[in-house]
């Protein structure tokens, strides 16, 4: 694998008996140092760029995510109308070199619907295949060629179909576009295929994304298990590395008061890396006007309009976007305007903790760190559970 392909996965840190780890990945002369998050972009919104892009530096170097939700039939079209297709083309190129221009490593991530904006749950048609492709390996500055978002496909013959397709493309560019695969892994543990693993990692797969599809971490206990159960077994024969990139991650869990962090905990429960949540929630809650900013002395949330109650308050706000207002003048606002303004404490404040995790790994503490955040004990005690390596008896009974 990596005779052809430019990828390089050295782990610098690990957390002894436990999934938490650190790796240096290089791809064709850049580095990103995990654990770490994708900066996430679409064709409309670049907020997370705007606030990251002052914190991205040798510290922080993120994974770029420029988010391609598209249908089928839009698919089509574009594939016929050679004006609607290149201006389509060009709205993602330009969100990708706006990613590599800051210093993130991006990749595009498609996600592929029915006319209803529904899952596809098959295979894409060879001409929209085809499509796709040129895209992913046509666009200037695309770092990482990401298999789309599909939903769940009838069975494992077909990931099989695909990543084969996928595979046949990249070793006929590999002498222009020698880019590494960033395999999806199907989200139903029931299709956590061995035999699919094992041709995704002789297909040099050393990438694997992961839809969580906006659940939390511990939903996903036992899956994850698995997977690194399997890819593990791998990577000791090959002694080549692995990550796994968490996609549509829940940026946090609860309700109100009671709700505390999650996307930024996936490094405890085997990601390596995590990416923005792009799934819509099925309720919305009433009432819910999101004046709730991501608190780091306890990885709960606050409420914008009590922070008068909390302590060291000047630690929580020295963020950006709050350390020039002043707080009396936050009630006066609009929900618009303080929702832009959590949105940007939040992203950056996420940014500021995983950065310092690499760290934290390499001198053994992070899960110290993290157990020292009273708001999260039901995550850490789970994530204690975890053992690396080491596949429980009753996972073995799931699937046999």
């Amino acid at each position: 694998m990596s005779d052809m392909i430019n990828l390089d996965i050295e782990e610098i840190g690990r957390e002894e008996g436990h999934l938490i780890r650190s790796c240096k990945v290089k791809i064709n002369g850049n580095t990103v140092i995990t654990p770490t998050r994708t900066i996430g972009v679409n064709q409309s919104d670049t907020l997370e760029l705007k606030v990251a892009e002052s914190l991205i530096d040798n510290q922080f170097k993120p994974f770029g995510e420029v988010y391609t939700k598209v249908s089928l039939s839009e698919l089509n079209e574009y594939i016929n109308n050679d004006e609607k297709g290149g201006k389509f083309c060009s709205k993602i190129s330009d969100r990708v070199l706006q990613l590599k221009h800051v210093g993130a490593l991006p990749y595009i991530l498609f996600s592929i619907t029915d006319d209803n904006g529904n899952p596809l749950n098959q295979l894409m048609p060879e001409r929209v295949q085809e499509f796709i492709f040129d895209v992913l390996w046509g666009t200037p500055g695309n770092s990482i060629i990401a298999t789309p978002l599909l939903g769940i496909l009838s069975n494992p013959n077909d990931y099989r179909t695909l990543i084969e397709t996928f595979h046949e493309r990249q070793i006929a560019a590999i002498d222009r576009k020698n880019l590494p695969i960033m395999a999806t892994v199907p989200p139903s543990y029931t299709l956590i295929d061995p035999k699919l693993l094992e041709k995704y990692w002789n297909y040099g797969c050393r990438i694997f994304g992961y839809n969580c599809e906006n659940k939390k971490y511990g939903a996903f206990g036992y899956v994850i298990e698995r997977l690194h159960y399997e890819l593990s077994k791998f990577s000791k024969q090959c002694e080549e590395l692995y990550i796994i990139n968490g996609l549509n991650s829940r940026f946090k869990i609860g309700k109100t008061e009671t709700s505390r962090i999650n996307n930024l905990l996936g490094t405890g429960f085997g990601f390596d890396t995590y990416s923005p949540n792009h799934v819509m929630a099925r309720f919305v809650v009433q009432g819910d006007l999101k004046r709730y900013i991501f608190n780091d002395q306890n990885y709960g949330f606050t409420n914008i309009n009590d922070l008068e109650k909390v302590k060291n308050v000047e630690e929580l706000v020295n963020t950006q976007v709050l350390k020039d207002i002043d707080l009396y003048d936050l009630s006066e606002m609009s929900d618009y305007s303080i929702n832009k303004i959590c949105k940007k404490h939040n992203i950056e404040k996420t940014i500021k903790e995983i950065r310092e995790y690499p760290e934290y790994i390499e001198n053994n503490n992070l899960l110290q760190h993290l157990l020292e955040k009273d708001r999260i004990d039901t995550e850490t005690s789970e994530m204690k559970s975890f053992q690396y390596g080491h596949c429980t008896s009753d996972l073995d009974r799931w699937f046999k």
